[in-house]
C-alpha cells in the first residue's frame, strides 16, 4: 500500500493566499459581473478630517454610507435622535440590537445606490441593505413620510443622541440595557 500524504490545512500565510485567490475572482450579483477593482472603484473617498461638533435637531447636511462606498446618501434636513430597537427583526438583521435615527424622506437623497438591495421585511416595511459588503442601512415603513437610517452608518454623527429603546419585551437575556433612558415593551407611536 502507498503511502498518501496526509491532508494537513493550510495555515498562516498560506491559508490567506488561498482564500485571496479564491475570493479575488468575478462575484456576480444582479445583472452585472463586479470584479474586486469594479468595488474598488465604487467607493467614494471624500475629506475624512473631523468636523467640528454639530447639534443633531439642526438642519445640516450629513453624509454617510455603507462599509464599501456601493451604498451613499447624504441627508439634508433635521435627524430625529437615535431610538434603540431590540425587536427580532432587527437582532436578526443586524445580529444585534440596532440603533435607527430617522429623517423625511424630502430631505434624503441617495448619491451611490450601485449597491443597494430591498428586502421587504414584513407587509409594513422594507429594509435596505449593501449587495456588496452586507451592510444593514435603512428601513423604512412602507407609504410613510420618513426613511430610517442606521446611525452607524453616518460621517459625522456628533450631537446625535440615543433617546429611547423599544421592543425591550423582545430583548435576549445576553445582554442588559443599564441607561435611564425610556424603555418601551413595544413600538408605541
Amino acid at each position: 500500500m502507498s503511502k498518501t500524504k496526509k491532508h494537513t490545512p493550510a495555515l498562516g500565510s498560506d491559508y490567506s493566499a488561498k482564500m485571496k485567490s479564491r475570493y479575488a475572482e468575478k462575484v456576480k450579483t444582479s445583472s452585472k459581473i463586479y470584479t474586486k477593482a469594479d468595488r474598488r472603484d465604487n467607493r467614494i473617498v471624500e475629506n475624512m478630517t473631523v468636523e467640528p461638533e454639530q447639534e443633531a435637531t439642526e438642519k445640516t447636511l450629513i453624509k454617510g454610507g455603507c462599509l464599501c462606498g456601493a451604498v451613499r446618501f447624504k441627508t439634508n434636513g433635521t435627524l430625529r435622535p437615535v431610538i434603540n430597537c431590540h425587536c427580532g427583526q432587527c437582532l436578526h438583521t443586524h445580529g444585534h440590537y440596532a440603533a435607527y435615527t430617522s429623517v423625511d424622506k424630502k430631505n434624503f437623497q441617495l448619491v451611490n445606490d450601485t449597491g443597494l438591495k430591498w428586502f421587504r421585511s414584513s407587509n409594513e416595511a422594507r429594509r435596505g441593505f449593501c449587495q456588496e459588503c452586507g451592510a444593514s442601512i435603512f428601513f423604512e415603513r412602507l407609504g410613510g413620510s420618513n426613511i430610517s437610517i442606521a446611525a452607524g452608518m453616518l460621517d459625522p454623527s456628533k450631537g446625535l443622541k440615543t433617546a429611547e429603546h423599544i421592543f425591550v419585551a423582545d430583548k435576549p437575556d445576553y445582554y442588559e440595557i443599564e441607561d435611564d433612558l425610556p424603555k418601551h415593551p413595544q413600538y408605541y407611536k
